[in-house]
């Protein structure tokens, strides 16, 4: 139960954190409001072995109502000129994934089969459509999904010990895919698209290895006032101040982790009921960044943290043995290059470099490189002060990880 609460309460920061970037600074009224009506057919993909291990049927029927916000030329924003005047939104949907066949698991030892099954999930999640083709008849491009999830259903050692892919009832939904929109009048259109959506707790919870759903969407859009195409190419907004130059970014960041190795540990020393503590995590990184355009930013950065490592423990219940004690440092050190993409007040970022000093043990065994994607806020009224979250790959886990920081 706690860890429910605090992976609800993770979850709930994130959807925030989203809604920040989704909801840009305009009027809302009639003129830029619609909704929307959708289903679909969602495909749960044999990731980690779903398939094999949980389910004799794999396709589950979901529906859903959205709320969007549409920029329009007449706004006169350069940053929405330049993002191809995209949508943003929030959305609610139910996917009814507990009506699947799943296949019963029978622990060792006994011939009772136990019911160990997915459930339903119910979906809140902020939106995004950015178009590539734009014209007054059709839309084309790809969008974005990102909030948090519920399902009756998750992991339980003795209750449900085959779903290892949803280990909290509350935890993460994203999603990508392409979207397409033909308009019937100027205020109904038809919506489809294709997505490509994972659920997770982002290694809050043990087990944890999550599901991941290929979809078809089919829908219809209702705007509240007749829409009037105008080409982009007509209308270019004054481009706007932004901080030019080279700027040094300075941030601290922790979170949490739960590490499946370490479950797995437990699970085949014969203690199943023992769940893997959350572990936290403590980075801080320095970064030199040259903004360039309203949009981009690229630059360089160098971090360090300590994390709460039982890589020691695990390595030896997993394999009877250890590795050197030496390799073993709950410290590590990187460089990265980072790609910075603005919208406002909001940027995300792509981060790839490589691990000086990441002593692990046995994950030296997954190589050094250091993976992140995320998002900040810049708060406009605190100088630099800015606050973000970002999702790193510690080749034992997905680790979300929230930071404050200042840009100089």
């Amino acid at each position: 139960m706690k860890n429910s609460i605090r992976t609800g309460l993770l979850a709930i920061g994130l959807t925030l954190t989203a809604g920040s970037c989704l909801l840009p600074a305009q009027t809302v009224d009639s003129r830029h409001l619609s909704v929307e009506g959708y289903a679909r057919c969602n495909d749960f993909l044999n990731s980690a072995r779903l398939r094999d291990v949980l389910l004799n049927t794999h396709v589950s029927g979901l529906v859903g109502v959205a709320a969007g916000l549409t920029t329009l030329p007449e706004d006169g924003n350069w940053y929405e000129w330049a993002y191809n005047y995209p949508t943003f939104g929030i959305g609610l949907s139910h996917d009814f994934a507990g009506l699947m066949k799943f296949k019963p698991y029978v622990p060792s030892g006994t011939k009772e089969p136990v019911d160990s099954r997915l459930g339903d999930i119910v979906n809140l999640y902020g939106w995004a459509q950015f178009d590539w083709v734009r014209t007054r008849a059709f839309r084309f491009g790809p969008a974005i999904e990102l909030g948090l999830a519920y399902s009756d259903q998750c992991y339980h050692h003795k209750n449900n010990p085959s779903n290892v892919y949803i280990g909290s009832h509350v935890f993460f939904d994203v999603g990508a895919g392409l979207h397409a929109e033909c308009f019937l009048t100027p205020q109904w259109a038809l919506t489809g698209g294709v997505y490509l959506t994972h659920h997770s707790n982002a290694m809050h919870t043990a087990e944890n290895c999550g599901t991941n759903e290929l979809s078809l969407s089919v829908g219809t859009r209702y705007y509240l006032a007749p829409v009037q195409f105008t080409p982009r190419s007509a209308v270019r907004p004054e481009r706007p101040e932004y901080p030019k130059g080279l700027h040094l970014q300075v941030s601290a960041a922790a979170g949490i982790l739960c590490f499946t190795d370490e479950q797995n540990a437990y699970d085949r020393n014969g203690h199943r009921e023992r769940r893997a503590p959350a572990r936290p995590r403590v980075v801080l990184c320095t970064e030199l960044v040259w903004r360039y355009s309203p949009v981009f930013a690229t630059g360089i950065g160098a971090e360090g943290g300590w994390s709460d490592n039982s890589y020691w423990m695990t390595d030896v219940l997993q394999t009877g043995r250890e590795d050197d004690p030496d390799n073993y440092s709950p410290f590590h050190a990187g460089i990265y290059l980072t790609q910075e993409f603005h919208y406002r007040q909001i940027s995300a970022h792509v981060i790839v470099g490589k691990y000086l000093s990441k002593r692990t043990g046995l994950a030296d065994r997954f190589g050094p490189v250091l993976k992140k994607v995320g998002m900040r806020y810049q708060f406009a009224r605190l100088g630099g002060l800015f606050a973000g979250v970002d999702l790193r790959d510690t080749h034992r886990g997905l680790n979300l990880e929230w930071s404050l920081g200042y840009r100089f």
